[in-house]
């Protein structure tokens, strides 16, 4: 009986630390933060494209604000760029940036892609900001991921350029 019980308590003692394993595994570990200011007019194709979709209300990303549109010359394109690690067993799901926009940001594009992240790897995550030209690139970005159901979010600041 007594081994029995002993059994018990090393399978339950297993289960616990297994599981809280995996919570702890289940906290997203940012790796690294990069930036690429564009300006507006080296990507004239891509900035017409965005005009003609805010035209149409076609456009699937997020605005912040709509403001006359001059000339590509006064807008450029921030694209914020995350590492991330995996360190745990299950995967993450439905990886979203999203960036707590600066008096100068005009709207940020819609992500290609549902992201995931499997057990045990890194990836590198981004998204790009239309953004008023010379504007400051320091911005405040949430993470927020799935973990067998579970959201998780993450803030972060990222450094001046």
């Amino acid at each position: 009986m007594r081994i029995l019980a002993l059994i018990l308590v090393l399978v339950v003692l297993l289960a616990g630390a297994f599981i809280g394993y995996c919570y702890y595994g289940a906290q997203m570990r940012i790796e690294g933060v990069g930036m690429a200011l564009t300006p507006a007019g080296e990507a004239i194709g891509t900035y017409s494209g965005l005009l003609e979709q805010l035209e149409n209300e076609s456009f699937a990303g997020v605005v912040y604000h709509r403001p006359d549109f001059a000339t590509a010359d006064d807008f450029a394109f921030l694209t914020l760029a995350v590492r991330m690690g995996n360190r745990g067993v299950l995967p993450m799901d439905w990886i979203e940036l999203a960036v707590q926009p600066g008096m100068a940001d005009i709207l940020q594009l819609p992500a290609d892609r549902t992201p995931s992240l499997a057990p045990g790897t890194r990836g590198d995550f981004s998204t790009t900001l239309l953004t008023r030209a010379g504007a400051d690139t320091a911005r405040t970005i949430t993470v927020t991921y799935y973990v067998m159901g579970t959201q998780y979010s993450k803030t972060f600041e990222t450094p001046a350029q």
